[in-house]
């Protein structure tokens, strides 16, 4: 008599309670459409189109080759980015990855890595490039409850070419996310050897007393086995005895900007005091305010000009 009551509670706490295991069911099609604040016949309208709505242009970096920019038109940029802030964020990346993350940035990731006596910087070649489809693809099926229509339908809202656009907002993140046990075994493989493991978008970043002889071809290794290869000619090793810097900050001291980078910043900053905003801008270099207004918020993070 005994176990009967006792089935009846059990019985009777699953109906009170009929969602504590349930499963959410897979988002579909019409879940996506709703999400995106879009009629199913208008999102299926921008499936057909999305291959095609991207203005690619070259963006200048120095004295190294361009870097092609494929720039979503506004409606498209704007949906990506509703995906990416309603429903793609709501899977975090490890904890290594720096680039692109809510409350996380180049200091954050430079922090990491101050005071050390050897620094390490490693590059991955074309990163968002290389990060195929078929890549988005699995990681989508692993970390989200999606059917594969919705699947299919993000990859064309994500893709072009069949790889992450650089340009689009939602190609970090997605690129983060693919790269997600590369950074786990990488991570591993640092504390195994004592040593610190960061990375921001492309750029791998190990720090501590000593590095591992051998630790560039163990690096190599695992993002090949992840689909990626190694810029071999941007890896540095840097001592103390050297400027070591990660992510274009220096570390051997707490996190400061390079030393010219601090002075032209501080000249602008009084021009700007003296002759006023538009008579400095033009003898800045920067090509508009809101350029010199992000290098000096980035000063402002890392507290070295005032």
């Amino acid at each position: 008599m005994r176990t009967t009551e006792t089935h009846s509670v059990i019985v009777q706490d699953m109906d009170i309670y009929p969602e504590a295991d349930a499963v959410p069911p897979p988002l579909t099609s019409a879940d996506l459409a709703k999400s995106l604040h879009l009629s199913e016949e208008r999102l299926v309208s921008l499936l057909s189109s999305a291959e095609k709505s991207y203005n690619r242009f070259p963006l200048k970096c120095g004295r190294r080759r361009p870097r092609w920019i494929e720039a979503p038109n506004p409606f498209l940029k704007h949906v990506q980015r509703c995906l990416l802030d309603k429903i793609l964020y709501t899977v975090v990346p490890h904890p290594s990855a720096h680039g692109f993350q809510p409350g996380r940035s180049i200091v954050s990731n430079a922090r990491m890595h101050s005071c050390r006596e050897w620094v390490l910087s490693m590059d991955m070649k074309d990163f968002f490039p290389t990060t195929d489809i078929h890549m988005v693809e699995k990681m989508l099926q692993e970390h989200f409850n999606f059917t594969q229509e919705t699947i299919e339908a993000i990859l064309r809202l994500t893709c072009r070419r069949n790889a992450l656009p650089q340009g689009a907002p939602t190609s970090p993140h997605l690129a983060n996310l693919v790269f997600m046990e590369g950074d786990r075994r990488l991570t591993a493989m640092a504390i195994e050897h004592g040593m610190t493991y960061t990375r921001y978008a492309d750029d791998m970043t190990f720090s501590g007393d000593t590095l591992p002889e051998d630790i560039e071809e163990q690096v190599e290794l695992i993002a090949q086995e992840a689909g990626y290869r190694i810029s071999r000619h941007k890896t540095r090793r840097m001592g103390q005895h050297q400027c070591q810097k990660v992510t274009g900050l220096v570390v051997n001291e707490g996190v400061r900007l390079p030393r010219g980078k601090r002075r032209r910043l501080r000249a602008i900053l009084n021009d700007v005091r003296k002759n006023g905003m538009d008579a400095a801008l033009a003898r800045s270099g920067f090509r508009s305010a809101d350029e010199l207004s992000g290098h000096l918020a980035l000063a402002r993070m890392v507290g070295t000009v005032q």
